[in-house]
């Protein structure tokens, strides 16, 4: 446990050094985008995509669809075509599969035109690597073969290795076990030649889970040990992610329960840091697992529930989704629900039934048929140099043989004196055996006179059976029936509470608005008109009051100018809850015109929108104003920061708005944090539009505020 947590502190800091050298890299290559014309624009554009990936996927895109204009633009093939392909890597990681194949595709028509073997074969075995994400095992296994024949004709190992990992993987998935270990053996064996460590994790943990399958535990454990060293000398959270999710896994097959549960918790931990949904239903799914072989029932439906519900919401979570169906049956059948045990058991059945065809089977033997007629050639060749010298060991044998056929010529006529009295033992055997078939026919009639009673019995016991079958199945399905309607009815009353308080948030801030467009005209044309009146008065008495002395006129000139600030600050009070430009100009011109009146000294603010050219619906504008208000307030109360990062991204999903500030930062899985009215407001603003607001923080490290509203 100890070695575990050192590995993440040290993971910690690696990843800390890393994203330094990234801000590094992206500042620099922000500088020259000034400077820079032509294809080589296209270039850091398309960079820029890449080093955004893990820092803010939102500009990552942003990034790539101007390299893909300029591209276009500029005719620049080869730079197009890179940006496609970066831009199709980070749809991949936001999980948006379909756009991310399409993008590949795109990137793949560039690469035909250019004729370039060796960026087909590497988009063909990405396509390949999404369509298994999806669960298209089909698909996946066609671009990989024409990943493997390309890199084979270019002579490429490295891709060589990944594409033969890759199909290992899908052998797996189809229970192809012996074939799966054949592939990832190969795949390791160049890796290692290649000194490619990442690789070597990615099959190390593929070999580990292919022997844990086949019950072959010391030889997981061994895999599972070596991924473990590597990913943390690569520093690698994924990687140490998934060899500790499934070295728990093991733990669990050997029923070591203590020690597979904490290992398992530390995958799901990783996996949730990294936002990881497919991973985090993974761990869900195995530490459930332990829980029912610990016999804690309850804990476990509470810890699959969670990771169904996740599976079921997921895109890529097909594989993980069958898994968790068959622990549910597993669950259910260990309380003495037989059931529920049974209708998990079913989808269970059918989903899994549905990832894999006959076709898809073909293909394996088709690739397993090329690679092992290959391997028969080589041992053909070796097979050669055997026969030459076995002919001549033959040829000395042949002479041996020769002095010995004369020695068997004497025993042959042994032999024959011998066969003669053999024949007459066997004339005596064969009367003996026909008196043994006579009985064995008698016996044979009285057996199948036995078995006609026994199936005349069982015909009864069936018929019983049956019936009996039919009756519980009609039990179940009037149960089932009710149920049904059971929660039909919950979910319409829960339909209703939350309707009604929807609409009860939504008068609360309707009215809340309502009531500072009031006070803002009241201060305006009320307050504000007297002191500008007050103001008028004092101006035109002034020539005519005769002041006795200097200190008399300048309690005049003071009591003027308080009259004249308390005319500005009433028209900033007014402006600030109302201000001008969101109902003239929208979103982006006063939440510009708010940060302008923040003074540059105390904390620099740099903010960038986009696709804001159209005006939006008048509530979202003024939530999505206020919730931005309050959340820079914040920061200046604070946070103690120096710098604020503002976006405001408009697209096809809706507003996108993120506030980055440098400060303190602060514990986000301290609730009390949560209680304060700030941060209140902000989530019932946004969960008013039917929006998500989301806090990623901690102490030292800043704050960022992500917010996204749909607008459909």
């Amino acid at each position: 446990m100890k070695k575990i947590i050192l590995s993440l502190i040290l993971l910690h800091f690696l990843g800390f050094a890393k994203a330094q050298k990234n801000k590094m890299i992206i500042d620099s290559l922000e500088r020259i985008l000034q400077i820079q014309t032509d294809t080589s624009l296209v270039k850091s554009l398309s960079e820029l995509t890449w080093q955004y990936r893990m820092v803010n996927r939102e500009k990552a895109v942003g990034y790539g669809l101007k390299a893909i204009a300029l591209g276009k633009k500029l005719n620049y093939a080869t730079g197009l075509a890179q940006a496609y392909n970066d831009l199709g890597i980070i749809y991949y990681d936001k999980e948006e599969y379909d756009s991310s194949i399409q993008l590949y595709q795109d990137a793949l028509k560039i690469r035909e035109q250019l004729h370039d073997d060796l960026g087909i074969a590497r988009l063909y075995n990405k396509i390949g690597i999404v369509y298994q994400k999806q669960g298209e095992f089909s698909k996946a296994l066609n671009n990989q073969q024409n990943a493997l024949s390309l890199f084979e004709k270019v002579n490429n190992n490295i891709g060589i290795s990944y594409s033969l990992n890759n199909i290992g993987i899908l052998q797996q998935n189809m229970g192809r076990y012996d074939e799966a270990i054949l592939y990832h053996a190969q795949s390791i064996a160049i890796k290692q030649k290649l000194n490619d460590k990442n690789g070597l994790v990615q099959s190390y943990i593929n070999m580990g889970n292919t022997w844990k399958i086949k019950e072959e535990y010391s030889k997981a454990e061994e895999y599972y040990f070596k991924a473990l060293e590597l990913s943390k000398q690569l520093g690698n959270k994924e990687y140490l992610s998934s060899t500790l999710n499934n070295l728990g896994e093991l733990y669990r097959r050997k029923k070591d329960y203590a020690k597979a549960a904490s290992t398992i918790k530390e995958s799901y931990e990783l996996r949730v840091s990294m936002n990881d949904t497919k991973g985090t239903v993974s761990s869900l799914n195995n530490l459930g697992d332990v829980l029912i072989e610990e016999k804690k029932y309850d804990s476990a439906s509470i810890v699959l529930n969670k990771a169904e519900k996740m599976a079921k919401m997921g895109i890529n979570t097909k594989a993980e989704l069958i898994l968790i169906y068959q622990t549910l049956s597993k669950l259910y059948e260990k309380k003495g629900d037989a059931p529920n045990s049974l209708n998990y058991y079913k989808k269970y059945a059918a989903f899994k039934d549905s990832l894999y065809t006959d076709n898809l089977s073909g293909k394996f033997t088709e690739l397993e048929t090329k690679y092992n007629s290959l391997a028969k050639e080589k041992m053909i060749q070796q097979q050669g140099l055997q026969l030459n010298q076995k002919l001549y060991e033959l040829s000395q044998q042949k002479l041996v043989l020769s002095q010995n056929q004369l020695l068997l010529a004497g025993n042959q006529l042994e032999m024959k004196n011998q066969d003669e009295k053999i024949l007459g033992q066997r004339l005596d055997s064969t009367q003996k055996e026909k008196s043994i078939q006579s009985l064995q026919n008698e016996s044979r009639i009285n057996q199948l006179e036995i078995n006609n009673q026994k199936l005349l019995v069982n015909k009864k016991n069936i018929t019983i059976l049956v019936i009996s079958i039919l009756t519980c199945m009609l039990f179940l399905l009037a149960l089932s029936f009710y149920r049904r309607y059971k929660l039909k009815k919950e979910k319409q009353l829960q339909q209703t509470i939350f309707k009604q308080q929807e609409l009860a948030t939504r008068a609360i801030l309707e009215a809340e608005e309502n009531e500072r467009k009031r006070i803002a005209g009241d201060l305006h044309d009320g307050v504000g008109q007297l002191m500008s009146a007050a103001k008028m008065n004092l101006s035109a008495i002034e020539n005519e009051i005769p002041f006795a002395n200097v200190e008399q006129r300048k309690v005049y000139e003071k009591a003027q100018t308080l009259v004249d600030e308390s005319c500005k600050e009433v028209r900033n009070v007014s402006h600030n809850m109302m201000p001008n430009a969101l109902v003239k100009a929208g979103l982006a011109s006063a939440v510009r015109e708010f940060l302008n009146q923040i003074d540059g000294k105390v904390i620099k603010i740099d903010l960038y929108t986009e696709g804001l050219n159209e005006r939006l619906d008048g509530s979202v504008e003024t939530v999505l104003y206020r919730v931005i208000q309050e959340s820079v307030n914040n920061v200046i109360k604070h946070a103690a920061a120096t710098h604020l990062d503002i976006s405001l991204i408009k697209d096809k999903d809706g507003i996108a708005a993120t506030i980055e500030d440098n400060g303190k930062g602060f514990d986000t899985s301290d609730k009390n944090k949560f209680d304060g009215i700030g941060l209140k407001n902000i989530q019932t603003r946004v969960e008013y539009l039917k929006g998500t607001v989301e806090w990623n923080s901690s102490k030292g490290k800043g704050t960022l505020v992500a917010i996204h509203v749909p607008l459909n």
